[in-house]
């Protein structure tokens, strides 16, 4: 039986479901958000930062979201 990827849901609770395309959105954000508070704490530099945020950018991310 052939899974068509657009239409999948995960369901994390009984009632709650969301789509793969929203998981994988937060999960970009989220990552987003770690390395954005790691630089800020000077634990990255502003290079690493660079580099992380666009590797984020071609696995589907961007930079520029806030």
């Amino acid at each position: 039986m052939k899974k068509e990827t657009f239409n999948q849901t995960i369901t994390l609770h009984e009632s709650i479901s969301i789509s793969i395309e929203v998981k994988n959105s937060f999960d970009r954000l989220l990552k987003k958000g770690v390395y954005k508070e790691l630089h800020r704490r000077k634990m990255l530099s502003d290079g690493q930062l660079d580099m992380l945020l666009s590797s984020n950018d071609m696995n589907g991310g961007s930079a520029d979201e806030e």
